[in-house]
């Protein structure tokens, strides 16, 4: 099971419903309903899964990075907003 190297260095195993949770909070914020962008999500979600579940270790920047891609690639209103949270609140 992959493992996620946090921002203070601890490791958790990867669990990819907190970045369903948080693609769905982006979602909200960005203006739609989960429901409408709920094909998009999946996609996105499914490709982060695909790449992460590779590694052995990964990370917690580099899957925001590659959620951040995905996201740019076909829904940059949502990108957006994940960029805008981070502002407010990871940079603290």
């Amino acid at each position: 099971m992959t493992k996620v190297i946090k921002r203070k260095g601890t490791l958790e195993s990867f669990n990819p419903d907190k970045i369903k949770g948080s693609l769905q909070k982006a979602t909200i914020d960005a203006g739609y309903t989960v429901e409408e962008k709920k094909d998009i999500l999946n996609e996105v979600l499914n490709n982060i899964n695909k790449e992460i579940g590779k590694k052995e270790k990964v990370e917690s920047e580099n899957i925001r990075m590659c959620l951040l891609t995905e996201l740019d690639k076909c829904e940059p209103y949502i990108a957006k907003s994940v960029r805008r949270f981070d502002q407010r609140y990871k940079s603290r």
